[in-house]
Order: structure tokens, then sequence, then C-alpha cells
């Protein structure tokens, strides 16, 4: 394997673990919080419970895509995560 396979394999790594904790976090159900501004000059956006469910559901099926596509990345590494 290349150095830059390497390099790759790694950055792969490191995006699969943030994503699979991002999804693991959504699945948990942790609270969901919408959020509009600077850090010094947020305002929280209020969602219903049904929307809510809804984003949450959205954000699940995507951070599960981001797991496949890096296991398929990482597979054409022969790397099994």
């Amino acid at each position: 394997m290349r150095a830059a396979d390497l390099e790759r394999a790694r950055r792969l790594l490191e995006a699969r673990e943030q994503n699979l904790a991002m999804f693991r976090r959504l699945e948990a159900g942790e609270p969901l919080s919408l959020l509009v501004g600077d850090s010094g000059s947020q305002s929280a956006i209020v969602l219903s419970s049904g929307y809510a469910d809804g984003i949450r559901a959205d954000l699940v099926a995507a951070f599960n895509g981001r797991i496949a596509e890096n296991d398929t990345a990482l597979a054409a590494l022969d790397i099994e995560p």
C-alpha cells in the first residue's frame, strides 16, 4: 500500500467514526436543536415533535448512507472497518 493510500485510509476511518458517532446520537434520541446565528448571538427555533421526527429520520438515513460510502471506499483499499 502506498503512503498516499495510508493517508486516505486514515481520513476515511476518521470520517467513518464521526459519521457513526452522529448516527448513534440520533438513533439514541438525543434532542435536536435548530440554531440560527453566530455563537454569541444564536437564536433557537422550536420544532414541533412531528417535524423533528422527520428531520431525525432524514439525518439517520443520511448518516447511514455516509457510513456505507465510507465502508465502500475502505473496502476498495482492502481495509475492513
